[in-house]
C-alpha cells in the first residue's frame, strides 16, 4: 500500500504509537548486542590461546545473543517513523469504484446495524470464559480483537496456574530426593509442550478437562508413583529441572497476568448505540435518477478534508421508457473519511504510566526489559564460567536453561505489548439513503397550438408517493495496527443532520419543472426571430386576400408622407405622389390599422392581433 500525501491537512499524520516500546526495546537491543560481542571476544581469546574446546561455548552464546540484539534493533528501526495515509484505515465493507453499482454482505450487515441500532458481539463459551466475563462484565462490549486476546490469554493463564499449583503440591509431597528430578522433568515437559509453546506462538494452550483432571491427580499421586519406579531409574546427580520448571511457570503466570491487566485496561463502559432515521413521502415531476444526482452532489459537498467518501452500496433507480408506469428503488450508502481520535497514543513513558489505557502495556514492556537483563547476566556468568573450566558444564547447564526461558518469556511480552500499542480509534459519519416508489410517464405540450407556430412537447416522468428514508449516525471505530480490520465500537445519533438532508432532497425534488422553456440568450434571440417570421407570414396571408396599405408594414409610430408640390402647393389627386418604398409591401396613401393593445400593425380584415392575440374591435 502506498502512502498518500496531501499538504492541505495534517490530521492523518498520527504520532508514532510505538514510541514508548521502541525506547524500551533499544535498551534490550543494546544490552543483547553488547553481551554478544563480549562473548565473541572471550571466544576469540580462547581460540588465540589454542583452547579450541573452551572457545566454542562463548562463540555459540555470543552468536545467539548478537542475533537477538540485531533482530531487536532491526525491529525498532522499522518503526522509527510512522506513516498513515488517507487510504487507511481499512474500510468497514468492500468499496465500490466510482461509476459502479452493487453492494456486499458486509454492506448489508452495516445497513442492518443502522436499521436496528445495535452492535452484535459473540456470547461467552465455556467455564473459563464464563468466569472471565463475570469478573469483567464490560468486556462483552469491548472490540472483538480485545475480546479474542482476553479469552485466549485467560485460558492460558488458567492452565499455567493449575499446572503451577499441581507442581507445588506434588513437590511438597515428595519425601525422597531421587524423586524430585523426575517429577520436575515431567512437569517441565508438560508445561513447555502444552502450555508455554502455544503461549509463545500467540495461540491457545492445549488444556482440556482431561488435562485438568490429570494435573489434579498428579499433584496427589505422582510423587508416590515415581517413588515406586525410582530405584530402577538412572540418577540425575546434582542436576535438577526444578528451578527451571518453577521459573518457567512463575514468569509465564506473571507475563499473562500483566497481559490480562493491559487488555482490561483497554475496556471502556458500554458504548452508545443510537442512530438517526428520517422517513418522508413526496411526489415530484422528474426522473428519480435526478434525486440520486443531487444526493451525489450533496455528499461531495460534505467530504471530510476534501477526501472522497467511501462508497459501500449504490443502486440506481432505473426506469423503463417503454412502460407507462412501473415501480423503482434506489439507495446510496457512504462513509466519510475516518479521522483519528485523540488519546490513542502515548507521547512518553511517563505519559503512558499516567494513562489508564497505556499503564499496564508500559509495565508489560518494562517487565520484558527486566527479564532480558536478568537473562543476559545469567548468560554472561555461564559463558565466563565455562570459559574458565569447560569440564564443569553440568554445574552451569541449569543457568543456561534459565536464561533461555527468560528470553522467550520476554519476547512473548514484547509481542503482546506490540499488539496493544497498535490500537487506533477513529470517528466518521455513516449515511444511508434509500427511496422507493412508482413512476408514470406522460407527454406535455408547451405553446399555443392554434395561432402560434412556436410550440414544443416533452416526455415527463411523474413520481407519485415516493418513500424517502435517511439513516445517519456518527460512529466510532477501532483498528489494531494500521492495516488491521476495523470495527464499529459506538454509534451516536445525528437527528438534525438527518432532517436537513431529507429536507434538502425534498426541496430539490419539488422544485423540478415539468415544462420546457428557452432560458439562454441565444434561445431567446431565436424565438424573437421566429416571432417576427410568424407576424410576416400572417401579414402575407392578409395581402393575398386584400392589398393592405403601406403603413401596415411599417414599425409602430411611422407613417408615409407625400412630398409638397412645386411652388409650395399641395399635390392634387390627379398628380402622382412620391411615396416611400417599404420592403415586402407597396406604396399607399391610406391609413394603417394598429392593435389598440400592443400597437402592432394589423392585417386587413384581421379579427385578432397576430402579435398578442387580442381581439380587434371593428
Amino acid at each position: 500500500m502506498s502512502y498518500d500525501y496531501s499538504s492541505e491537512s495534517r490530521q492523518l499524520e498520527l504520532p508514532n504509537p510505538y514510541r514508548v516500546q521502541n525506547a524500551i526495546m533499544v535498551w534490550g537491543a543494546a544490552l543483547l548486542t553488547l553481551a554478544g560481542l563480549v562473548c565473541l571476544w572471550w571466544g576469540r581469546e580462547a581460540w588465540a590461546a589454542a583452547h579450541a574446546a573452551s572457545g566454542v561455548i562463548p562463540v555459540v552464546a555470543g552468536l545467539g545473543l548478537l542475533t537477538a540484539g540485531v533482530w531487536s534493533a532491526a525491529k525498532v528501526a522499522t518503526r522509527l517513523r510512522f506513516f498513515f495515509g488517507r487510504k487507511r484505515p481499512a474500510s468497514l465493507a468492500p468499496e465500490l469504484a466510482p461509476g459502479t453499482f452493487g453492494g456486499s454482505e458486509a454492506a448489508l450487515h452495516l445497513q442492518d446495524t443502522l436499521r436496528q441500532g445495535v452492535l452484535a458481539y459473540p456470547e461467552p463459551q465455556g467455564p473459563i470464559e464464563g468466569l472471565l466475563y463475570n469478573v469483567a462484565p464490560h468486556l462483552i462490549t469491548a472490540p472483538l480483537p480485545l475480546q479474542a486476546l482476553a479469552r485466549k490469554q485467560a485460558f492460558n493463564l488458567a492452565g499455567l496456574l493449575i499446572t503451577l499449583a499441581s507442581f507445588a503440591v506434588a513437590s511438597l509431597m515428595v519425601s525422597r530426593a531421587s524423586v524430585r528430578p523426575w517429577l520436575a522433568l515431567g512437569y517441565f515437559v508438560f508445561g513447555f509442550v502444552f502450555l508455554m509453546r502455544p503461549v509463545m506462538a500467540q495461540s491457545t494452550a492445549r488444556l482440556s478437562v482431561q488435562s485438568v483432571v490429570g494435573l489434579i491427580a498428579s499433584a496427589v499421586l505422582a510423587p508416590v508413583a515415581i517413588g515406586l519406579v525410582a530405584p530402577s531409574l538412572p540418577s540425575w546427580g546434582t542436576l535438577s529441572l526444578a528451578p527451571q520448571t518453577t521459573v518457567m511457570l512463575l514468569s509465564g503466570v506473571a507475563a499473562l497476568t500483566l497481559v490480562m491487566l493491559a487488555v482490561l485496561g483497554q475496556v471502556a463502559p458500554p458504548p452508545a448505540t443510537r442512530t438517526s432515521a428520517h422517513q418522508s413521502r413526496l411526489s415530484f415531476n422528474a426522473p428519480p435518477s435526478a434525486l440520486m444526482d443531487e444526493l451525489d452532489r450533496q455528499f461531495q459537498s460534505t467530504w471530510t478534508e476534501r477526501i472522497p467518501n467511501r462508497r459501500y452500496a449504490r443502486a440506481e433507480p432505473l426506469i423503463d421508457p417503454s412502460r407507462h408506469a412501473a415501480p423503482f428503488a434506489g439507495e446510496l450508502m457512504e462513509e466519510t473519511q475516518p479521522m483519528p481520535m485523540g488519546g490513542s497514543t502515548a507521547a512518553s513513558l511517563s505519559a503512558a504510566l499516567g494513562s489508564p489505557r497505556h499503564r499496564w502495556i508500559a509495565v508489560l514492556d518494562l517487565y520484558a526489559a527486566a527479564l532480558t537483563t536478568v537473562a543476559v547476566i545469567l548468560a554472561l556468568v555461564v559463558v565466563h564460567g565455562l570459559s574458565a573450566s569447560p569440564q564443569a558444564w553440568d554445574e552451569h547447564l541449569g543457568q543456561v536453561g534459565l536464561s533461555a526461558i527468560l528470553l522467550l518469556v520476554a519476547a512473548f511480552c514484547q509481542r503482546a505489548a506490540e499488539e496493544l500499542w497498535g490500537r487506533f480509534d477513529f470517528e466518521s459519519t455513516l449515511v444511508w439513503v434509500e427511496f422507493a416508489g412508482s413512476y408514470q410517464s406522460s407527454t406535455i405540450g408547451t405553446g399555443n397550438m392554434v395561432r402560434s407556430q412556436v410550440n414544443s412537447n416533452n416526455q415527463v416522468v411523474r413520481v407519485e408517493n415516493m418513500t424517502l428514508r435517511v439513516w445517519r449516525t456518527r460512529i466510532e471505530s477501532v483498528a489494531f495496527h494500521k492495516d488491521g480490520e476495523r470495527q464499529i465500537t459506538a454509534m451516536f445519533s445525528t437527528d438534525q443532520e438527518a432532517q436537513d438532508l431529507a429536507s434538502h432532497l425534498t426541496d430539490f425534488a419539488q422544485a423540478q419543472s415539468a415544462l420546457v422553456a428557452a432560458v439562454s440568450p441565444a434561445d431567446q434571440a431565436r424565438l424573437a426571430a421566429l416571432g417576427l417570421a410568424d407576424r410576416q407570414l400572417a401579414q402575407a396571408a392578409g395581402v393575398a386576400g386584400a392589398l393592405p396599405s403601406a403603413d401596415a408594414f411599417l414599425a409602430p409610430g411611422l407613417t408615409l408622407q407625400d412630398p409638397p408640390a412645386a411652388g409650395g402647393q399641395a399635390s392634387t389627386p390627379d398628380a402622382p405622389a412620391a411615396s416611400a418604398v417599404v420592403p415586402g409591401g407597396s406604396a399607399s396613401g391610406g391609413a394603417a390599422a394598429f392593435c389598440h393593445a400592443c400597437g402592432a400593425p394589423l392585417a386587413p380584415q384581421a379579427r385578432f392581433c397576430s402579435a398578442c392575440g387580442q381581439a380587434v374591435h371593428s
